[in-house]
């Protein structure tokens, strides 16, 4: 691969050494490097290189946590305003610093494993974002949940820990994972991903009562979806299971509103039934 094409495979900045390795000649090197800059020894960067690359490389560390979760494709909403990076040595500077790598990083990107980008979320990130971005990894099988679980067992953080045990990889989109933190905390039973006969798999079951749906945005994008849709919500409410459906975006910015429309539905379709 020409050397300019390959070091912009790269984001754009990398290691001299990476470059060597890759069998580009130190001469091609000094080319690259009179292309573009050498922000610190033993890096060269083009013009409008991956920002966040060239930040790893110049702090001798890998993007991780918050910072690696969309590289690797996991589920997280927010850019975190401070850069979290994998480093061995004690000089920190603007940005959130994890101390343990337990696996090898990307071959040759600035980019922690999955496995160490999952464990350094879930012991330092919000619940909600720690369970997503654990959670959307063991769903895609990228790392085991008992490989976490036996990682985490001699641990002393709790934390992590904990959002750990909030982890299934059933999930079926960021939005169903943090609605089922939500159900949690209320202390309600929920079966996630429930199977209801003549009505098939539903995303939330709550107290064997209330179904409720996260619909994402292909949600009927086709007639027969949309008319199949109607049999499945019917076949429930003949069955005793009235429903519920939020867009994404309920869930994340009015979740008090799922939880006062399904309790008040759980209230109320108890004391119907109560009073036949």
């Amino acid at each position: 691969m020409e050397p300019v094409q390959y070091l912009r495979s790269l984001g754009g900045v990398a290691r001299t050494a990476t470059l060597l390795r890759a069998g580009i000649t130190k001469r091609q090197v000094a080319e690259l490097a009179e292309l573009g800059s050498k922000p610190v020894r033993g890096v060269i960067a083009l013009p409008g290189c991956d920002s966040d690359y060239l930040f790893a490389l110049a702090h001798n560390g890998l993007l991780t946590c918050a910072s690696a979760a969309t590289r690797h494709g996991l589920w997280i909403r927010d850019r975190p305003a401070r850069r979290h990076l994998a480093v061995t040595h004690a000089r920190v500077k603007a940005f959130i610093p994890h101390r343990t790598i337990r696996f090898p990083a990307h071959e040759h990107l600035p980019v922690a494993s999955v496995a160490d980008t999952v464990l350094h979320a879930l012991g330092c990130l919000e619940l909600s974002e720690a369970v997503s971005v654990a959670e959307s990894a063991v769903k895609s099988r990228r790392v085991q949940l008992p490989l976490l679980k036996k990682l985490l067992a001699p641990n002393r953080s709790a934390r992590a820990r904990h959002a750990l045990s909030l982890v299934t990889g059933t999930a079926g989109s960021q939005p169903e994972a943090e609605a089922r933190l939500l159900f949690i905390a209320k202390g309600w039973r929920v079966v996630a991903q429930a199977q209801i006969p003549g009505v098939g798999r539903v995303d939330f079951l709550i107290e064997g009562i209330v179904i409720v749906e996260i619909d994402g945005h292909a949600f009927h994008d086709d007639r027969g979806s949309f008319v199949e849709d109607r049999r499945r919500t019917n076949v429930a409410l003949l069955r005793g299971h009235p429903t519920l459906r939020y867009p994404p975006e309920v869930v994340w910015r009015d979740p008090e509103r799922i939880l006062r429309e399904v309790e008040e539905l759980l209230l109320n379709w108890r004391m119907g039934r109560r009073g036949q």
